[in-house]
């Protein structure tokens, strides 16, 4: 293999397909890759000085993942074919070719590494960065297929279909299992437009992945039924001449990262700081580090704990309150939190009318005084609202005033 394999296998050239699976070498140089887009996704998203282990993830997740997939496709081969196939490799063997291939498509992982965030709004960050994964899993999926037709001799529909069975369970496991924005339409909970975006996705993509699970059942079964896989003879195969060239390309690609890592690790160090704190219960020692630093300080468009929205998110908006009456933060951080806080308290008395004004919202509560739900921390916080929360009308600052009064009978 040469530096000009790589490009050639990413477009699908069966060449270069038969090159990575007849190489020795194609099972470490793809890790040394997923190494690099280990990096790509996290260099601007974790603090891999104190928790290197996040580069690793995707080398264990891909280890976890191919293996599925290679099983689901071989054992499938290995049922149809005749145990007199004489180019059928051992199951080893098999996996460790797989396993090359399938480590080889994590170049595609570089494009997660521009940085939306740093040019762009964070709506529109979050919807190119969701595009690109788009992008990266359509195009993962096709190489996959081509892969698997050219290395089982079976025929490209076939293949689609055993492809698509894995990758419909992956998305409907890894959606299911990672932490994303609850969505209660119904309840109308106000979420940030970002987390929105997110959620909306999410929800989408969930329900497609379950409503198309039955077609790509029955199309793998169907495959199956009709496999008639027939192995290349390997040993026939043309192999180009050694050369070190995408071994110094796979090295290149993980020591381009340390630029990037040198700008934007300190701000990675300063977000686990502060999210340590918070999750520790230390929200003073949290709000006194954020107010020593600028925003330029930590990642652009970070929004700390805890996100309303997500389930199980920390620290108690009570406990931020308090230790702001304390100790008044710097300016930017009391922003975040007092648009935290007063999301929050909508949503907790009148979830449905979470979007309406807090003048409006008083009308309501005086209207309909069987529908509140008001007890003595959201008395207090809309004292708190009150007195801190900028840009308030007189109105707006008489129906706080009239929620933090309400009577004690107003206690669910």
């Amino acid at each position: 293999m040469n530096a000009m394999t790589l490009p050639r296998y990413l477009v699908g050239s069966q060449r270069a397909i038969l090159d990575v699976a007849t190489s020795r070498r194609s099972f470490w140089i793809g890790a040394i890759f997923v190494l690099s887009a280990g990096f790509a996704r996290e260099y601007d998203g974790e603090d891999l000085v104190h928790e290197p282990w996040h580069a690793l993830r995707p080398l264990a997740a891909s280890l976890a993942s191919g293996t599925a997939l290679f099983l689901i496709v071989h054992l499938a081969a290995l049922l149809k074919s005749s145990k007199a196939e004489d180019a059928r490799p051992g199951f080893f063997e098999a996996w460790f070719r797989f396993m090359g291939l399938f480590w080889m498509t994590a170049p595609m992982a570089w494009l997660y590494a521009v940085p939306y965030e740093r040019f762009m709004t964070p709506v529109d960050a979050i919807r190119l960065n969701l595009w690109t994964l788009a992008l990266v899993a359509l195009w993962r999926v096709i190489l996959m297929t081509r892969v698997v037709q050219v290395l089982y001799g079976i025929r490209s529909y076939a293949a689609f279909f055993l492809v698509m069975l894995f990758a419909d369970a992956v998305v409907f496991v890894v959606l299911t299992t990672v932490p994303t924005p609850v969505i209660d339409v119904m309840g109308g909970i106000r979420q940030s437009d970002g987390d929105a975006l997110i959620g909306g996705v999410t929800l989408m993509v969930t329900l497609l992945a379950v409503l198309s699970a039955p077609v790509w059942i029955i199309g793998a079964l169907s495959s199956i039924a009709t496999l008639r896989p027939s192995w290349p003879d390997l040993s026939q195969h043309h192999k180009p001449k050694r050369s070190n060239g995408l071994l110094i390309l796979a090295i290149a690609s993980v020591l381009a990262f340390v630029p990037l890592l040198i700008v934007s690790q300190p701000e990675q160090i300063n977000k686990r700081e502060v999210e340590l704190l918070l999750k520790n219960g230390d929200v003073p020692a949290a709000l006194a580090f954020m107010s020593e630093r600028s925003p330029d300080d930590f990642p652009p468009q970070w929004n700390p704990p805890p996100r309303l929205g997500y389930r199980e998110s920390e620290p108690s908006l009570v406990d931020v309150r308090n230790a702001m009456t304390d100790d008044w933060p710097a300016d930017w951080v009391a922003t975040i939190y007092l648009d935290k806080i007063d999301r929050k308290l909508r949503e907790e008395i009148m979830p449905f009318w979470s979007q309406a004004s807090w003048e409006h919202l008083a009308e309501h509560l005086e209207a309909y005084p069987a529908e509140a739900k008001i007890n003595t921390e959201h008395r207090h916080t809309a004292q708190f609202l009150h007195d801190h929360l900028p840009g308030l009308t007189a109105a707006e600052k008489s129906a706080l005033k009239q929620i933090a009064a309400s009577a004690e009978s107003s206690e669910p």
